[in-house]
């Protein structure tokens, strides 16, 4: 049976949803600097400008395709309008938001380009030590894919100590995770099963800041990524928990929520060739952590081809804004505009080629790298074993 997107997805839009995210695209290159636009949108740059701490056309351009990544800039966008019920302004101030917290959080800029590279310093901050404890502990990780294609993002909740690292440790744990998760979700498979195992939990692992931190994230920062959350094995002193933690999440957020128990719960959702055989799967893997080695980052060190690429990049951006300036006025069901759009496409394929060309320039290597999950050409094998 052919997958079916989601309504509101790149491939399944109405009309007026398809004008939407024109709009959204009118506002979305103003702020980038193009003004060359024909649309009739009023001009609502100020307002947007609001929720940057640099206003400059270049700072939010970098920043939006910082956090576009390897999607389809489509795809980023609908994420935000989805999130506000198609509310254009809303969407752009929400997308412009997280623009603007990816820089202030230094998220391409240190968090993926230092990475798990800080677990080779001879002389590591406790934060440093903190974040790459988390993944030699074993409690998160990614294996395999549910029934609808979806990356599986695990988390042994048991095996989580609050007091054996900071905050700040564990908050770029999880957002470096995230960071994997998004570009291994992709084109109709772009959003994730995340299993929280409670199997073993008890008070001592309850850590109500990481809980509110991933919870905030995901909706405001993240929107639409989530595809399923399989809340699996919990025993009875989580439900008092639970009282409290329900009360924090936002509507779109609680109704992908589902409890599930034993292995006939999870296989359901994940078929059993995908399941480990700790869940009555008949994947026979297990976690272990392989460290960073000397070297496998030697790629970021050449600043001259760095540069190179990244021109290279920026050129193509010029290419996709300028595709779109034109493309923002048409009908969208129009000949012409089908045409119009159908160039947009071909320039992203161009984008992500070049991105995965750039990519070991500005992005640390990983342990999903090391093990084979992916390559630096971008191809992914979500069974694949170290």
């Amino acid at each position: 049976m052919p997958f079916l997107s989601e309504p509101g997805s790149l491939d399944n839009l109405t009309v007026e949803e398809q004008r939407n995210l024109q709009e959204a695209w009118v506002h979305l290159l103003r702020l980038c600097g193009t003004q060359s636009i024909t649309h009739g949108a009023p001009d609502k740059s100020q307002e947007f400008l609001q929720n940057l701490d640099n206003k400059s056309p270049e700072n939010f351009r970098q920043g939006l395709w910082d956090t576009i990544l390897v999607d389809h800039p489509d795809a980023t966008v609908l994420r935000f309008l989805r999130a506000r019920d198609w509310d254009v302004v809303k969407a752009i101030n929400m997308l412009a938001s997280a623009v603007n917290w990816r820089i202030e959080r230094k998220i391409n800029a240190d968090l993926n380009r230092e990475g798990e590279s800080v677990g080779l310093k001879e002389m590591q901050t406790a934060d440093e030590e903190g974040f790459i404890r988390q993944y030699h502990s074993g409690k998160s990780y990614i294996r395999g894919t549910d029934k609808d294609g979806r990356p599986v993002y695990i988390i042994k909740v048991r095996l989580h100590d609050p007091s054996k690292q900071s905050a700040a440790a564990m908050e770029t744990y999880v957002l470096h995770n995230i960071e994997m998760l998004r570009v291994m979700s992709r084109e109709r498979h772009d959003k994730v099963c995340l299993i929280f195992d409670l199997t073993g939990f008890g008070l001592r692992n309850m850590d109500f800041h990481v809980v509110k931190f991933l919870i905030q994230t995901m909706e405001a920062r993240y929107p639409e990524t989530l595809g399923v959350v399989l809340v699996h094995n919990a025993p009875f002193v989580f439900w008092g928990i639970w009282n409290i933690i329900k009360h924090w999440l936002p509507p779109i957020i609680a109704s992908k929520i589902h409890f599930t128990s034993g292995n006939k719960g999870l296989a359901k959702f994940i078929s059993t060739d995908n399941l480990q055989t700790c869940y009555g799967g008949g994947d026979a893997w297990e976690y272990k952590y392989v460290d960073p080695v000397p070297g496998e980052n030697e790629r970021m060190q050449s600043e001259e081809k760095k540069v190179k690429i990244q021109s290279e990049r920026d050129e193509l951006v010029d290419q996709f804004h300028q595709l779109t300036a034109e493309w923002v006025s048409m009908e969208p069901e129009s000949v012409l505009g089908k045409e119009k759009n159908a160039e947009r496409d071909d320039s992203v394929k161009e984008l992500r080629l070049n991105f995965w060309t750039l990519d070991p320039y500005v992005r640390a290597t990983t342990y999903y790298h090391r093990v084979g999950v992916i390559n630096r050409q971008g191809e992914i094998d979500f069974k694949a074993a170290n």
